[in-house]
Formats: C-alpha cells, sequence, structure tokens
C-alpha cells in the first residue's frame, strides 16, 4: 500500500530487475505493473470494507490514503473501472 512504490524499487527489494518484474506481472497476470498494484489496491480496500463496518464511515479520500492512492480522484476512478461502481455507491450496496 506504499504509495511511492515503484516496479525499480519493488526491484530493488525483491534482489532483481525491473524488467524481469515486468515481464513476470505481464506473463502471469496479464497486466503492466500499474494495473496489478492499483488492483491489489483496490482489492485491499474492499476487505476492508467487507470485514471492517468502520471503515464504510470513512472518506474517500482517507480510503484513497489507506490504500496507496496519491489523491481520491485517481483512487475513485480506478476504483469505478475495476468494479462498475463508484466507492461511494458500493458502500451503499454494502450497507
Amino acid at each position: 500500500m506504499d504509495s511511492n512504490i515503484s516496479i525499480q524499487a519493488l526491484a530493488k527489494k525483491l534482489d532483481s530487475n525491473s524488467k524481469y518484474i515486468s515481464d513476470v506481472i505481464n506473463t502471469y497476470k496479464n497486466k503492466n505493473f500499474t494495473a496489478y498494484i492499483n488492483e491489489m489496491r483496490i482489492n485491499y480496500i474492499k476487505e476492508k470494507l467487507n470485514e471492517e463496518k468502520v471503515y464504510r464511515s470513512y472518506k474517500i479520500k482517507y480510503l484513497a490514503e489507506e490504500s496507496g492512492f496519491s489523491s481520491h480522484s485517481v483512487f475513485s476512478s480506478v476504483f469505478k473501472s475495476i468494479e462498475g461502481v463508484s466507492p461511494a455507491q458500493y458502500i451503499q450496496l454494502l450497507k
């Protein structure tokens, strides 16, 4: 959920190189690094929303920050592209 994660930083942590990490993600996940990280972030916040009711009362800005997005507008856009509904609509459906 690190908002500053990059493929280069991940490769360094894994003692690898960014080309290899990129190839692995593209091959096994059929998406690029950014799309994969964004999907993992959305899955993380969905799990929190589903399992911890207190998250449903938090502002979208907080949910965006908690899941590692740089802004609530990017978070909302990515959330809607993955889930088909906005974060606010998703929360309403859970309630």
